[in-house]
């Protein structure tokens, strides 16, 4: 059996190459597949398969991509009412693929059609070897079943008795996940990135429960902000993404037709380092750095249904931006900004400046200025474990849902722990006509470093 695991990071989504004798499949591919085919060609062998474990909320699968890239066939649960040809599995059905046997498991909860797959080594034996649990089972954690909030308590439940279900499965099982740590999927996921049945059974808080409603309860609190392409992304998949080679290629735009553009409503997205956009960035453009988190937050804050236009650091930055865009179903690129920033200021164009300070200052200003208002812009669990005392948290994409209930005159400092969420927090802030924003350098990183405490939650 030949197996590999392929790994995103940012979305810390995790793919899988299996294969037997003959071909190999692939396990809950991202939309640019070509690490699998590169992956299956170091094996010898062709791609023939492809299974979707759920309907990935975080990102658009390759599914379509690989089928129409080698015409493999797709396994998908028959609950999730795929719209593409595919093989719609039930609850316990098997199918033989060249030395391998697997079997579908339905396990509701962290989405309706969620499932898991066993897969047994026909030259080995018949039992079991390997669990590829989706977002179902995770390591150190399970999915998350607040994603459909009209819902969660039934997919709560469901999730109980879906891991139920692994009873009878050998602790020497490997069990081989579609996310770790860093995916907003679960809560506590492990940094890694498979385990064992066994060690699952033993270590993971979520199997130690024995009674349902402390299990929902402990499931429906605390979990993180769910970002907003959860759900688009879901229906995508769905449905079946776009082909890639079948979108527009993003064209080169002069400082004129980048203008022009502008006012035809279309978005700018300015994907440099937080330093470069606080010196000078076009006015009402997002700050969502390659940098950073790329993928999670375009796909939170920009809307799918209206064409984007880029500026870069340099031209070289376009193919990593139209992949992290297109990981998360933003397909609508039209274009970008011909010799950058640069180009626009020799034009005469329009600038805006977001301050910049350090911790220094920061500790200084909120000592002697009780009206500033500082956001903390990192999650909640981050906030929880360690925040500066007299700051606000908020991440950085619920800006866009708080920001009219504070006076535009209001002076707002935002940070996080490296300053790519809080210039993002910024950016929104000054698309909503707020001018006095000041983005503090470093966040809670150089805050802790400089030597400066932190408060707990608790404290």
């Amino acid at each position: 059996m030949y197996f590999t695991q392929i790994y995103t990071p940012g979305l810390a989504q995790c793919a899988y190459v299996l294969g037997g004798k003959n071909k190999c499949l692939l396990v809950d591919p991202p939309r640019d597949i070509d690490r699998c085919l590169n992956a299956a060609k170091s094996f010898g062998l062709p791609v023939a398969g492809v299974i979707e474990t759920h309907l990935h909320a975080d990102f658009v699968s390759g599914h379509m991509e690989a089928a129409k890239a080698t015409g493999a066939a797709i396994y998908a649960p028959a609950a999730a009412n795929c719209a593409f040809p595919h093989h719609p599995l039930q609850d316990g059905e098997s199918f033989v693929f060249d030395t391998l046997q697997i079997t579908l498991l339905e396990t509701p909860g962290h989405t309706p059609e969620s499932a898991m797959f066993l897969v047994a080594d026909l030259e080995r034996g018949k039992e079991p070897v390997l669990l590829f649990s989706g977002d179902t089972l995770l390591v150190g954690d399970v999915g998350r079943p607040d994603l459909f909030p009209a819902i969660k308590e039934e997919l709560a439940s469901k999730l109980f008795s879906s891991l139920k279900r692994l009873a009878g499965l050998g602790d020497h099982v490997e069990l081989y996940p579609a996310h770790g740590m860093g995916s907003l999927c679960g809560r506590s996921l492990s940094a890694k990135l498979w385990s064992t049945l066994g060690t699952e059974r033993r270590y993971n808080y979520a199997l130690q429960f024995n009674d349902e409603a402390q299990f929902r309860l402990s499931l429906l609190t605390g979990m993180p902000e769910a970002p907003d392409h959860f759900a688009r992304c879901s229906e995508i998949n769905r449905l079946g993404p776009a082909l890639l080679e079948n979108l527009e290629q993003p064209l080169p735009l002069s400082v004129e037709e980048f203008s022009h553009l502008m006012g035809e409503g279309h978005l700018v997205v300015d994907t440099r380092d937080y330093l470069s956009f606080a010196a000078a960035h076009i006015p009402g453009a997002y700050s969502i750095s390659l940098q950073g988190n790329f993928s999670t937050f375009a796909g939170w804050v920009l809307p799918a249904d209206t064409p984007l236009l880029l500026v870069f650091s340099n031209e070289g930055e376009l193919q990593n931006a139209l992949t992290g865009l297109r990981r998360v179903g933003l397909d609508m690129v039209t274009g970008y900004l011909e010799g950058g920033m640069t180009a626009w200021i020799n034009k005469g164009k329009d600038t805006e400046q977001i301050e910049v300070i350090s911790v220094f200052e920061l500790k200084e200003r909120m000592a002697a200025d009780n009206n500033m208002l500082v956001l903390d812009n990192r999650l909640k669990s981050e906030w929880d474990s360690g925040h500066i005392a007299g700051t606000v948290h908020l991440p950085a994409p619920d800006v866009r849902h708080r920001a009219a209930s504070w006076p535009q005159e209001q002076t707002i400092a935002t940070l996080c722990n490296t300053s790519n969420r809080s210039i993002l927090a910024a950016s929104l802030l000054k698309q909503r006509g707020f001018n006095r924003v000041i983005n503090v350098i470093g966040g809670t990183t150089a805050w802790t470093a400089a030597g400066f405490p932190l408060q707990s939650n608790s404290a």
